[in-house]
């Protein structure tokens, strides 16, 4: 088979030519459909002449062209160790959620972050369908943060991350991050509690949980009324069959007279690397000291 030089519609293509064909051309000029006489055209010929046609369509004008360069895969921002302060990461929140935290993309042209989560069901040791939880637009001195709030006690969540450029190209999943919450400490179960109810020279904080059989350990902090942080420790539960617990704040611990602070307790379980994947936190509860 031999092969001539056909142009259309200003396009060119090699349309080969059968060697039964009587049909001769000049290679040094083109040739068009319309020039070739209508009984000189074989099968052969209409058939390859619109195969060649079909392919060029489809090749130029039928495929999409993916961003060859899609964003990198969102980092999470890396979980505290429980002695620093402020926490940084994956956290029960005192609203009762789960608190998700990332760094920024190192591209510039990142139009938003898309936040999945998926449900892991430790009973049949089975993790569920990945969704779709929430599209943050990315914008200038925006928190890179996120706070689940739908979400159940004792069930454990894995989350996933993936960035999106101003051309809506998606990056890969990041790594997943897995957190379950407790029980917390409901704020009427808190002593001292309230602006005007004096913590002593004692200087004993109280408490009443009844689900210590799901904890290693509690947390304390304690702050200042403008948010510093004064004291914070970790300790075994002094009552395991649950009930009223306590703390006392150590004498290094000076407090000032007639001012407000802020407590709070967490509770905490399951421990990876030294940070917690299981725990709660308590609403702030406040008091004010009195040494008298």
């Amino acid at each position: 088979m031999t092969f001539r030089l056909l142009t259309f519609d200003h396009s060119a293509y090699l349309l080969p030519c059968s060697s039964q064909s009587s049909m001769s051309f000049s290679s040094s000029s083109p040739i068009y459909p319309d020039e070739i006489p209508a009984e000189r055209r074989g099968p052969s010929d209409c058939f390859s002449f619109f195969i060649f046609h079909f392919s060029f369509f489809i090749f130029t004008c039928g495929l999409d062209i993916e961003d060859p360069t899609p964003p990198s895969p969102p980092v999470w921002v890396q979980k505290s160790l429980p002695e620093e302060w402020p926490e940084r990461g994956i956290d029960a929140h005192e609203s009762g959620g789960i608190h998700l935290e990332w760094e920024p993309n190192s591209e510039e042209n990142i139009g938003a972050y898309l936040i999945f989560r998926a449900e892991y069901f430790e009973q049949i040791d089975s993790t569920g369908e990945l969704v779709l939880l929430f599209k943050l637009k990315s914008e200038p001195n925006t928190p890179l943060e996120y706070l689940d709030a739908d979400v159940s006690i004792r069930m454990k969540y894995s989350y996933q991350l993936k960035a999106e450029d101003l051309s809506a190209s998606q990056s890969l999943f990041s790594e997943a991050q897995e957190y379950k919450l407790l029980p917390s400490i409901p704020i009427g179960h808190m002593m001292p509690n309230g602006n005007n109810e004096s913590l002593g020279v004692e200087k004993q904080l109280k408490w009443t949980y009844w689900y210590t059989s799901e904890l290693e350990d509690y947390c304390l902090t304690l702050l200042t009324w403008s948010n510093d942080l004064i004291w914070r420790e970790y300790f075994k539960p002094g009552n395991y069959v649950g009930g009223l617990d306590s703390r006392r704040i150590p004498e290094s611990v000076i407090l000032s007279d007639g001012q407000i602070y802020k407590w709070r307790i967490d509770t905490g379980a399951n421990y990876v690397n030294g940070n917690e994947t299981t725990g709660s936190e308590s609403p702030w509860a406040t008091f004010l000291y009195n040494s008298e």
